[in-house]
């Protein structure tokens, strides 16, 4: 029996050290699929960043941070930082965990969305006066306000070209959708309806955007095509459904579902139309993005 045993432990150790590798070596040949998510410890928000093929997650220092945006090497998070009075727009470093502050106003600034080119940031910020679209360098340097409404404007969101955003503004009857080409600053309204028409997401092959809407009802998930311009929807459902993004493969998106009074992220097949729960968060999860790398 003893005689065993010593062949036994030593077989096991052998046996769990090639596990090991085995799943570094499935690690680095995998993929990673990262997303960011805001949940709320103690009631206050925190951000976790989750690699969902290689099972690791990172919080980020507590600072009270929302609307998560990767970067296009995903190296770096761009974020709504809130203060005392107002927000600021930070880009944190997810290796060294240092963040580099964007804007400084005793003003909000919300809603960064990091382009697909990694040149600049958008966001919406109240700096002078009327709720605008922005955009910035990485850096901080060179921001330029890119609409000039006396209504308001927000949650901008990139073309895959990088040289179109897509945001929602209350500019004419209601909250409608809105593009604007970069280089020649002309805004054109994309939607119109009594119900507010939000959270707006461009598709990985620039067709469709995908956005959240009251129209009937309930907040749902609508789409857009840009071709036909004919907005179908793609859930609805007599709970509350928005933020939502597609996944970086274009063949889903995922979206914020409010479950007796508790944030959960779902996730919808564009072609099917069938809705399954993603496991993040233990207890509430919103405000999801992907990386897209």
């Amino acid at each position: 029996m003893r005689r065993n045993l010593l062949v036994f432990f030593p077989l096991l150790f052998t046996l769990i050290l090639v596990l090991l590798l085995l799943r570094q070596l499935l690690g680095a040949a995998l993929p990673s699929t990262m997303v960011a998510y805001m949940t709320l410890e103690s009631g206050l928000p925190v951000v976790i960043v989750e690699d969902l093929n290689h099972g690791l997650k990172k919080r980020l220092d507590f600072d009270f941070f929302t609307d998560p945006s990767f970067s296009p090497d995903g190296a770096r998070l761009a974020l709504t930082s809130y203060l005392r009075f107002g927000s600021d727009i930070v880009v944190y470093d997810l290796g060294s965990g240092e963040t580099l502050r964007l804007t400084e106003s005793v003003a909000i600034a919300e809603s960064p969305a990091w382009s697909p080119d990694g040149e600049w940031i958008a966001f919406a910020s109240n700096f002078e006066g009327d709720n605008n679209i922005y955009i910035i360098r990485p850096d901080g340097g060179d921001r330029q306000r890119i609409t000039a409404s006396i209504a308001g404007d927000r949650e901008p969101a990139w073309a895959p070209d990088s040289g179109t955003l897509v945001f929602s503004s209350n500019r004419g009857d209601g909250w409608d959708l809105y593009r604007i080409d970069l280089e020649s600053r002309q805004a054109r309204q994309l939607t119109s309806h009594r119900a507010p028409d939000t959270s707006p997401d461009w598709s990985p092959d620039g067709r469709r955007i995908v956005f959240a809407s009251g129209r009937e009802g309930a907040s749902a998930i609508y789409l857009l095509d840009l071709e036909t311009n004919e907005v179908s929807p793609l859930v609805v459902d007599s709970r509350y459904d928005s933020r939502p993004k597609w996944t970086p493969d274009g063949r889903a998106v995922t979206f914020a579902r409010s479950i007796d009074g508790v944030s959960r992220i779902m996730r919808v097949d564009a072609a099917t139309g069938e809705i399954r729960r993603l496991a993040l968060g233990e207890a509430d999860a919103d405000a999801l993005a992907w990386w897209r790398g």
